[in-house]
């Protein structure tokens, strides 16, 4: 009888071992799963079933990522197709809130603009803009020397002020508080040294005059 046990002893050996080696390998299959299940969490999978990093869009996946601030809906960051235009990402955001200065915007924001990725838009409240937190550049159409794509340029205030002494009555009547006849009167006394004469000769008042003084030249 003990040899018969005996004679089972080296099976026994091995069955444990064969155990051990299954505990073993079972751990390492669970591990390798549950480091599969974290790398998976880490990343963003789209529609087609590609991974994505967090921080890195593929370039094959054609998605960009902006984000969109102020007088909008629902602020926040949205993921957009490569291509998307301006107005496409403000209806991603809801479209504009009742506040926002919607002509500020018609004249300074162009909607068909194609959006890149990490750009940042913000979109102006009206207090914003009545309080010159936002400051309007002065604009004016540039049909002389058109470039492709621009169709307006920004005024540089230093050349582009109306010189009292050569401007045309029409120029003239664009300031702010001078009509045609204090236009008249601006050429009749013509020239001027400075821009103070206006004011020293009694041609403008002084409310009118610190309105213009700094739109005009001599």
């Amino acid at each position: 009888m003990l040899g018969f046990i005996k004679s089972f002893l080296p099976i026994f050996k091995r069955l444990k071992k064969f155990r051990v080696e299954l505990f073993i390998l079972s751990i390492a299959v669970i591990t390798a799963f549950i480091a599969l299940g974290l790398y998976i969490h880490g990343q963003n999978i789209d529609e087609d079933g590609e991974i994505i990093t967090d921080n890195v869009l593929s370039a094959s996946t054609g998605r960009i990522i902006i984000d969109v601030a102020g007088a909008v809906e629902r602020p926040g960051v949205y993921e957009a197709t490569s291509g998307a235009r301006l107005k496409d990402i403000l209806v991603l955001a809801g479209g504009l809130s009742a506040d926002a200065e919607r002509r500020y915007i018609s004249r300074n924001f162009n909607l068909a603009k194609l959006v890149t990725d990490q750009e940042k838009i913000y979109i102006p409240s009206h207090f914003e803009i009545s309080t010159g937190i936002f400051a309007e550049p002065q604009r004016f159409l540039d049909y002389s020397s058109p470039v492709e794509g621009q169709t307006t340029s920004v005024i540089n205030t230093n050349s582009q002020k109306i010189s009292i002494n050569s401007a045309t009555l029409e120029e003239l009547d664009t300031l702010p508080g001078i009509g045609k006849v204090t236009a008249e009167k601006i050429i009749q006394n013509r020239p001027y040294k400075s821009v103070e004469e206006l004011l020293t000769r009694k041609i403008v008042k002084r409310n009118v005059y610190e309105n213009i003084k700094n739109l005009i030249s001599n």
